[in-house]
């Protein structure tokens, strides 16, 4: 009598059936198991970044895209959007299975509140005309840049500001309650050869004084200082023919000498270049130990 099935035949069919079982196993590892990942938060204002995750059992290969072109490969992490808008956050798993997250950019809070803070200055001014610049709004100090030195300017509320330059500036203002500067754009005209008048050395002097003996706040002084000789922090100051300094340091330098040392202003005059700005200032002064 024959057998019903023969060595062979079982090597056979057992075979088919481990085949079978290893396609449904890769089947449900790769293909069945549900994504598990996280986005958050999904409503976030410029500047804050996302933090992105991903848990899924047996992924081999992980893709994030971020809407923007921007890309990464690591399961978790977090990324900064340089851009207001909506963005589709996608997942690939395996470069099979996606999902997708909606996030929103919006405009930081602080950003619009700098609405409430305004410049009011002209639109278009001359050369070496004097400029008032006033600040409309609530704070408790001002930074101004006027787009001439690069620097920082003034830190006067409604500082007054001349251009010894043409062409189109774009103003700045920054104050401590501000994540962003306001600006405003002035156009400075052609107005004549003939330079502003030399500041009163007088006056100078006055100031250099008032920050020794510690009349008034010392960034109102320095500022009126710096308008006058229509400079910035690094002006070289030449102390009694041979010690140079920074105006920004020589200032400072005075404010500290005024705690330990009587120091008396004698004379304070500036050293024009050719064409009759000041290229320097030259101090005396006598120091009482």
């Amino acid at each position: 009598m024959n057998k019903v099935f023969s060595k062979g035949s079982l090597i056979l069919f057992g075979s088919l059936l481990l085949l079978t079982l290893i396609a449904w196993g890769v089947k449900t590892c790769f293909y069945d198991v549900p994504i598990r990942a996280t986005v958050y938060p999904q409503n976030v204002e410029l500047g804050t970044p996302i933090y992105y995750s991903d848990s899924t059992k047996n992924a081999q290969t992980v893709t994030w895209e971020f809407g923007n072109g921007d890309l990464t490969n690591q399961r978790s992490g977090e990324y900064t959007f340089n851009e207001e808008g909506q963005y589709q956050v996608r997942l690939t798993i395996n470069n099979t299975k996606c999902t997708y997250f909606l996030v929103n950019v919006k405009t930081p809070k602080n950003a619009a509140n700098t609405n409430a803070i305004k410049i009011i200055a002209p639109d278009v001014a001359f050369q070496n005309e004097r400029i008032v610049f006033m600040a409309d709004g609530k704070s408790d100090n001002w930074n101004w840049e006027f787009g001439e030195t690069g620097m920082l300017d003034s830190k006067e509320r409604n500082p007054i500001y001349f251009y010894s330059k043409t062409g189109t500036f774009q103003v700045k203002l920054f104050t401590s309650n501000m994540k962003y500067p306001v600006f405003h754009t002035i156009r400075i005209l052609p107005g004549g050869t003939t330079p502003p008048p030399p500041p009163p050395s007088s006056d100078i002097k006055l100031y250099l004084q008032r920050i020794i003996e510690r009349k008034g706040r010392f960034n109102e002084n320095y500022a009126k200082i710096k308008f006058l000789l229509k400079a910035n922090d690094n002006m070289p100051v030449l102390v009694n023919g041979t010690k140079e300094n920074t105006l920004y340091d020589y200032c400072t330098g005075l404010k500290i000498m005024g705690k330990q040392q009587s120091t008396l202003i004698l004379e304070a005059t500036d050293d024009p270049d050719s064409n009759g700005k000041i290229k320097r200032l030259l101090v005396t002064q006598s120091t009482i130990e």
